[in-house]
């Protein structure tokens, strides 16, 4: 008697173990999966188009020209508070249907002499829900005075301008370095079209300047909507006037990086 009924109890037991394994198995909690935004890359090879190999490490970000012969000359839109005036960029990303951002970390570029230390000491950011330029647009993350810079890395890249186009080309050199500055940052977004806008500060109170996306043997993409606050205090479209100067201008596009889960 006693041992069946022992037997029956360890029979319970099991089955409700089983149950509770069976429950927590069909809702297990769920993993976010590791995402990395990129708005466009800079760098153009270790080649020159003149046939010039960067320095050991190195890559370069060549102006890039069309088939006609018209190459940009612009290297760089500026983005920084100094001396003169208070410049901030913009450009947009967008988040699919259905995901959701877990934002820590958006990262920006900027040109700067070469040397062994950056001469950055700030980076100031805003993420906005629609182009800041419009009124019915809003402030949801940043503002312009506190100092979110968590890190610089050195990216390795020389910014150019085109080395053949047009002929002779300009002679490349190691000038203007670029630096990828880095900031913490926890926002939680849903899908949608938002900007990102930043402002940069260097230690010599100087001007900074963001560098233009680079797609080979294209001068810009017609979907392209970069911006800058000016020193006029208005928004302005980036876009390059080319060399020969050509009309229409042609739109340009800003490099950033946001690290999310989702």
């Amino acid at each position: 008697m006693y041992s069946r009924l022992l037997s029956s109890l360890l029979l319970l037991i099991a089955i409700a173990s089983c149950s509770k394994r069976s429950n927590s198995d069909n809702n297990p909690t769920p993993t976010l999966r590791d995402g990395i935004y990129n708005n466009g890359i800079i760098a153009t090879g270790t080649t020159t188009n003149s046939g010039v190999t960067a320095p050991s490490g190195f890559k370069w970000s060549e102006a890039q020209h069309d088939n006609t012969g018209v190459t940009n000359v612009t290297i760089g839109f500026a983005c920084g508070t100094s001396n003169f005036a208070k410049y901030r960029a913009a450009d947009d990303f967008t988040i699919p249907p259905g995901q959701i951002w877990q934002i820590s970390k958006i990262s920006i570029y900027v040109m700067a002499p070469s040397g062994p230390l950056p001469p950055i000491d700030s980076l100031r950011m805003q993420i906005w829900n629609g182009d800041p330029s419009l009124p019915a647009s809003s402030l949801i993350f940043g503002d312009l005075t506190t100092n979110l810079l968590s890190g610089i890395t050195d990216s390795m890249t020389y910014i150019i301008q085109n080395s053949s186009v047009p002929a002779p080309g300009v002679t490349p050199q190691t000038l203007n370095n670029t630096w990828k500055l880095s900031a913490n940052v926890s926002k939680t977004l849903s899908s949608g079209t938002y900007w990102l806008v930043w402002q940069v500060h260097r230690i010599d109170n100087s001007d900074s300047y963001s560098p233009t996306i680079k797609v080979k043997g294209s001068r810009g993409l017609s979907n392209w909507n970069a911006k800058v606050f000016n020193a006029l205090n208005v928004w302005q479209n980036l876009t390059d006037v080319g060399n020969p100067y050509t009309l229409p201008w042609v739109p340009q596009d800003l490099p950033f990086e946001i690290v999310y889960k989702y």
